[in-house]
């Protein structure tokens, strides 16, 4: 439902409706609509982060590392575009909470790359970290949006990973 019909056109009762159970049953489960949302970004952070340690040990040399988590976090948002778009909204702590430990994936990458030399080591890697995440987040964003295919920019995962991190790493 979220993703036919957005966060605003989102509602327990519809839900409700939807799956064919009284409009108080997700009551029973959820104080209201905000809390269930929440609930579903919490989740969303821990299917993420899931992805992006699996995508960080799937290899031990650190520019392959960097673009795996890179191409796991485009293939996350496009597989769970209503929910991620969610999950970046302004919500509340817990959500915010969920959200953190999604980044140490890409830190830890960036020590490593920075160690190895793929990436400039005088930098500081939380910077890196922030500037990689934001470059991601963007091509996930316009992605999903169908900005990079309005002007031709669109590609497969893997190849808008590594021309986004070639402008960056060594």
């Amino acid at each position: 439902m979220l993703a036919e019909r957005g966060l605003d056109g989102f509602s327990l009762s519809a839900l409700a409706r939807h799956l064919g159970v009284s409009t108080a049953a997700p009551y029973r489960h959820f104080a209201d609509r905000d809390a269930l949302i929440d609930a579903l970004c919490v989740e969303g952070y821990e299917e993420f982060g899931a992805a992006l340690d699996r995508a960080a040990r799937s290899t031990d040399d650190p520019r392959a590392r960097l673009d795996a988590l890179g191409v796991a976090y485009l293939r996350f948002a496009a597989e769970h575009r209503a929910v991620f778009t969610v999950m970046f909204a302004n919500r509340g702590d817990a959500v915010t909470e969920a959200g953190r430990p999604t980044f140490d994936p890409l830190v830890q990458a960036i020590l490593a790359a920075q160690a190895a030399d793929v990436l400039p080591p005088a930098t500081d890697p939380r910077v890196l970290a922030r500037t990689l995440w934001a470059t991601l987040h963007g091509l996930a964003v316009l992605g999903g949006q169908g900005g990079l295919a309005k002007l031709g920019l669109d590609d497969a995962p893997e190849a808008l990973v590594a021309s986004a991190f070639s402008l960056a790493t060594r």
